[in-house]
Parts: structure tokens; sequence; C-alpha cells
């Protein structure tokens, strides 16, 4: 007689960090918890009174930039209490706690749930990273716990994804990432002078600078260049993720990629939405690679 396998019912949230798509979330039955997104005196919750594509409008339009806060208490404490009531597990996968208080806000609340229900499984994973590290940690999750994994092993499992690749992000544009204090205004107009464009990684759990590509012209081509040369490109898998906040931008590198690399697998497509697209601008691009 062949043994039964009970699955367990399991709620899996990220938060808008996570940069997933509606069409994502809807295939791999991930919730998002949304954060705030102020402009001037005007909040929005994002992705649900704010589209990406309004906030670029709106990001475009403003003298000053807007500021990004963690989803309210009040708002993080109903949906983990209801997820926890109506679900054996709930998992949430958060953005770095480094750069954001989501993590330590969806502890304490957390803590509150289990105080008035110490039976409740909710496990608060900091993913120590941004967009599409997150994104793709809560599928393979999802897929894992599909083939019929204990939520233990699915979790061990999805969190290897997080070393599984390499991103590098390229800035059009240094004025973001000034208004936000993220570089001096001086460093800012020379680099603007010089024609330079960051290249950002992600480090001990925040973004920073790793390289620099000089020149608009061809500077897609160039960054596919620097993927090429890096020793830690596995360039036997040839595996990318993309992440946007221009659609061109997006078709114009995977064209790239599959030019430069033949067999060149683009994973998935994402586009940054306010967390990040605050700091870099409408115009920027990231490339996720897979590592050897």
């Amino acid at each position: 007689m062949e043994r039964m396998v009970i699955m367990s019912k399991v709620k899996i949230f990220v938060d808008t960090g996570a940069d997933i798509t509606e069409e994502i979330a809807k295939k791999y039955d991930i919730d998002v918890i949304n954060f705030l997104c102020v402009f001037g005196e005007k909040a929005y919750v994002a992705g649900e009174e704010l589209s990406n594509e309004e906030f670029y409008k709106l990001l475009l339009s403003s003298d000053e930039l807007p500021k990004t806060s963690q989803t309210t208490p009040a708002v993080m404490y109903e949906k983990l209490s209801n997820a926890a009531k109506e679900n054996d597990t709930v998992v949430f996968f958060t953005i770095s706690k480094n750069a954001s208080g989501e993590y330590n806000n969806a502890i304490m609340n957390a803590e509150i749930i289990k105080e008035e229900n110490p039976d409740c499984d909710i496990r608060i994973v900091d993913t120590m990273t941004f967009s599409a590290y997150i994104g793709e940690t809560a599928i393979k999750f999802r897929e894992l716990l599909n083939e019929g994994k204990s939520v233990d092993d699915a979790l061990d499992g999805a969190l290897k994804m997080l070393s599984y690749y390499e991103v590098y992000i390229l800035v059009d544009s240094l004025k973001f990432l000034e208004k936000g204090g993220r570089i001096k205004k001086t460093a800012a107009i020379v680099g603007e002078l010089l024609d330079i464009k960051p290249v950002l990684g992600i480090r001990d759990g925040l973004i920073e600078p790793i390289e620099k590509i000089r020149g608009k012209k061809k500077m897609f081509k160039k960054l596919v260049g620097l993927i090429s040369e890096s020793p830690e490109f596995d360039s036997d898998a040839k595996e990318f993720i993309i992440v946007e906040s221009n659609k061109d931008y997006g078709d114009e590198a995977e064209a790239l990629l599959k030019e430069e690399f033949a067999g060149a697998k683009i994973v998935r497509r994402y586009e940054f939405g306010p967390i990040i697209g605050t700091h870099i601008g409408n115009n920027a691009l990231a490339i996720l690679f897979k590592r050897k």
C-alpha cells in the first residue's frame, strides 16, 4: 500500500521589496505585504494605491525624493494573524533588515500572535537582500513544497537561492542616488560631467557601488562584458534574471545576453518598484547571473 503524504497548508509572504509581478504572485500563490510610499503629504500603499508606472511618473515630476515606509504594525498584525489562523505554517521573506525595519516589525508581530496562539507556526526570514533575490527564494520555496518537501527542508533548499546568483545593477543617472544621500553632490556632479555610470552590487545586506562604466553609448554591452569577465560567472549555466525600471532597457539587455552567450536562458524578468526605484531612478537595469 502506498503511503499517503499529507500536504501542509503554507502561506508565503514577501514584501514590496521583492518586486514580484502580479503574474508571479498568482502563479506561485505568494502574497505581498506592502510598504507605504510617501510623496510630500500624500501616502500611498505601494502596489495597491500606486502602481509602478504611476510611481515613476510621480518620481520624475517631484523635486524631492519620496519616502518609503515599512508596513504599519496594525496591517502587519492583521495579515500575519489571519494567515496563521487559516494555514498550518506562515513564512514571510523580508527585505534586508540592514536597509529596512520591516523584518523587526514582522518579528514583533509574530511574537504577539504566538503569545495569543502558541500552536501557530510563523517563520520570519531576513533574506539580507533585495528584489529578485527575495522573489526567487519564495518561488523556490513554493516549488519545493509542491514537490512534497517538508517546510523545514523546503526552506533550507530555498535559502540556497540567496547565494546562487551575483548581481550587477546599472544606474543611468546619479541624481537619485545624490538626492537620497547615497553619494555626495560633488561626486554626482563630477560623475555626470564625466558620463560615469555606477554599477552597484549587494554587499552585507546593502546596495553598494562595485564597478563603473564610462559613457552611455553601448553601456549595456559594457555591462554584459563585465559579467563575462567576472570570475564568479558560470559560463556553463548561462542563466540570467533581469530586473528593470524601463522595459526597453530590459528588452535590450535580454537581446544582448542571448547574442553574447549562445543558449542563454532568461529565467525571469522583474520590475523595480518604489523601494529600490526611489534611489536608482526610472532608467535602471539589473542582471543577476549564476555563480560557479
